[in-house]
C-alpha cells in the first residue's frame, strides 16, 4: 500500500514538473523567438505584436501605441527591408553595430530575466519619459493627432516615439494655429512642448490712406499708407484670401478684393489689382470723355499751353519733347474732327503700382472724321489715370491710340461701350 501511494505521489509530482518545463517553456520567450516576433511586428508595422515584447509597465502607457507605429515607420524606413539586421541595432552588448541613425534606436535594448527560477525569458526594454508643458501651452486646448488630450495626462510617461501635437490661440482677427512635434528618444530625459503661434502676416502695400483693409468681409481699423509697407495679421496661413482693400474714390462707387496671390511679396508684374471694383460708369464717361474733347482741342491748336491745361500730368514727363518743334510729332487724327468715343465697360481695372500710387486704366475706340477726305478713322484707344490724394481727383498720366485693325462693335455688342457722340 505505500509502495502504491509513492508511486502514485512520484507520478504526481512527475506530472506537474512536465507540466512546469512545459508550461514555463511555453511562457518564457527565447532570443530567436524575441527575434522573429520582432521581425513579424516591423514587417507588418503591428504595433500590437511590437508592444507585447515589452514589459507591463511600458506597453501599457495610454499613448504607447502612437509612439509605437512611430518607431515601426522608422525602422521600416531606416532598415529598407534587411529586418534581420534589427537585432544587431538592439543588441544589449553594443559589440554589434548597423546602418541606421542612432536617434531612430530610441534607446530600445535586448535584455533578459529570469522566469520561474528555471528559464531565461528575453524581452525589450526602454525608458518612458515626461513630457512638459511649456507656459505657452499650458492655457491652451491641446490636440494629439488630431483629439483633444487634457493637461493632466502631462504628468504621466510617454512611450518613445513621435507625438504631433497642436493647438490653437484666438488673435484679434482670427485663430492661429501652432503644431509642434516631440520625439521622446528613449534616454528616460523629459521634453517640453512649446507653441510660437506666429501664424502669418499678410504685407499691405503702399498707398492711399482712402483705401483701407477689410478682414473676412470685416472693415479693420488699417488704412493704407502712402510712404511705407504695412503687414496685416496674424492670421491663419489658410485665411489669407481673406484680406481684402477697400474703400470710396472718385469716379469708384466701391473698391473690392485685393488680389494675393503670394503671402511674401502680393505684388504682382503690373502692381496690385484689384478684383470686383464698382466704377460709376455715367461719371467715368463724362470725365473721359471731356478729357477726349480737350485732347483733340489742345492738338489742334498746337500751344504747349493748351496742352498742359488738358492735364498737368499728362504733358509733364514730356516737357522737353513739346517744347522742341522739330520732335513735337502730331498724329494723323489729332487734325480730324471727333465724331464718338466708344469705352468699353469691361476694361477699367484699379492697382496700385511698385511706387505705391493708385492707377487707373479704360480702354476704348476713338472714331473721328478725316476734314479733308471725309473719310472715318478707327482708333484703339487706352488712357491710364493717376490718382493724386491730396487733390481727391484722377489725373491723366499716360495715353495712347493707334489704328485699328478689327472691325467696329456690332449693333448687339454696342451695350457693353459707354458711348458719347458728338
Amino acid at each position: 500500500m505505500n509502495r502504491k501511494r509513492f508511486i502514485i505521489i512520484g507520478s504526481i509530482i512527475l506530472v506537474c514538473f512536465l507540466v512546469f518545463l512545459v508550461v514555463g517553456k511555453s511562457t518564457s520567450k527565447s532570443n530567436e523567438t524575441l527575434e522573429k516576433e520582432l521581425i513579424s511586428a516591423i514587417e507588418e508595422k503591428d504595433t500590437n505584436k511590437f508592444l507585447n515584447l515589452f514589459d507591463s509597465s511600458k506597453k501599457d502607457l495610454k499613448y504607447s501605441s502612437i509612439g509605437a507605429k512611430s518607431i515601426l515607420e522608422d525602422w521600416s524606413r531606416e532598415l529598407k527591408g534587411n529586418t534581420g539586421l534589427i537585432m544587431e541595432i538592439l543588441d544589449s552588448k553594443g559589440s554589434h553595430y548597423a546602418d541606421i541613425e542612432a536617434g531612430a534606436k530610441y534607446h530600445i535594448t535586448i535584455k533578459e530575466k529570469m522566469h520561474w527560477l528555471f528559464f531565461k525569458d528575453y524581452y525589450l526594454d526602454t525608458s518612458a519619459s515626461k513630457i512638459l508643458l511649456d507656459k505657452t501651452a499650458e492655457s491652451e486646448t491641446i490636440y494629439l493627432e488630431g483629439k483633444k488630450i487634457s493637461t493632466k495626462e502631462f504628468g504621466k510617461n510617454f512611450f518613445p516615439g513621435k507625438y504631433e501635437f497642436s493647438a490653437s490661440k484666438k488673435f484679434e482677427y482670427t485663430t492661429v494655429k501652432d503644431d509642434n512635434n516631440i520625439t521622446v528618444d528613449g534616454d528616460g530625459e523629459e521634453k517640453e512642448l512649446a507653441f510660437s503661434f506666429k501664424g502669418t502676416t499678410v504685407e499691405i502695400p503702399e498707398g492711399p490712406e482712402s483705401l483701407f483693409v477689410t478682414f473676412n468681409g470685416k472693415e479693420t481699423t488699417m488704412h493704407l499708407n502712402p510712404k511705407e509697407k504695412q503687414n496685416f495679421g496674424p492670421i491663419s496661413e489658410n485665411d489669407t484670401d481673406k484680406v481684402e482693400i477697400s474703400g470710396n474714390l472718385p469716379l469708384i462707387s466701391e473698391v473690392g478684393d485685393i488680389k494675393i496671390e503670394d503671402v511674401n511679396s502680393i505684388f504682382t508684374y503690373n502692381g496690385t489689382e484689384f478684383e470686383n471694383t464698382k466704377f460709376d460708369n455715367q461719371k467715368l464717361s463724362d470725365e473721359m470723355n471731356n478729357f477726349i474733347k480737350s485732347e483733340f482741342t489742345a492738338f489742334k491748336s498746337r500751344k504747349i499751353s493748351d496742352i498742359k491745361n488738358v492735364t498737368d500730368n499728362f504733358i509733364s514727363s514730356n516737357k522737353d519733347k513739346y517744347n522742341q518743334d522739330s520732335a513735337f510729332f502730331i498724329p494723323e487724327h489729332r487734325e480730324n474732327t471727333l465724331k464718338a468715343v466708344y469705352y468699353d465697360k469691361e476694361t477699367p481695372k484699379l492697382y496700385i503700382n511698385d511706387d505705391g500710387e493708385l492707377e487707373m486704366t479704360i480702354e476704348g475706340i476713338i472714331l473721328s472724321r478725316n476734314n479733308e477726305e471725309q473719310d472715318e478713322l478707327e482708333e484703339d484707344l487706352t488712357i491710364e489715370l493717376l490718382y493724386v490724394e491730396k487733390d481727391d481727383n484722377w489725373l491723366v498720366n499716360d495715353y495712347s491710340c493707334g489704328d485699328r485693325y478689327s472691325d467696329m462693335p456690332s449693333e448687339n455688342a454696342m451695350d457693353s461701350y459707354m458711348i458719347t457722340k458728338y
